[in-house]
Parts: C-alpha cells; structure tokens; sequence
C-alpha cells in the first residue's frame, strides 16, 4: 500500500499532512544545494541568497509534491 495515499502519514505515533513531510525534504534538499555551491564558492554569483534559497525549497516542494502526490 502506497504510504501517500492517504492524507495522513504517521509518523511515531504522530498523523502529519502528506505536504508537510515534503516540505521538509524540500528544505533539506535546498539546503544540500546551497551547501554544495556554498562549498564551491559559487554562490558570490547569486545576488539574494535567501531568496535563492527560497525559490529553491518551492521548486523542490513542487518537484517533489508532484512525483509523490496522492
């Protein structure tokens, strides 16, 4: 059974929102990116990073949401 088809996950003992475990991978996986081009020195090239990083977490979030939406 597909763990997301319900708009519940449960996670020790805890019901979460389906879109609110995706948002934390999101947020990690934008912060692995900055990291990484933190790491690279290549984010001197980026104006606003916060804002960045932003635009990052909702492109994951819906990259992510999309492929795994109930």
């Amino acid at each position: 059974m597909n763990a997301l088809t319900n708009a519940e996950i449960d996670v020790l003992g805890m019901f979460l929102p389906w879109w609110l475990v995706v948002a934390v991978f999101a947020y990690l996986a934008a912060w692995l990116c900055v990291s990484v081009l933190e790491r690279l020195r290549l984010t001197r090239h980026i104006w606003h990073l916060p804002l960045f990083f932003l635009a990052l977490v909702v492109l994951f979030f819906s990259a992510i949401g999309l492929s795994l939406a109930p």
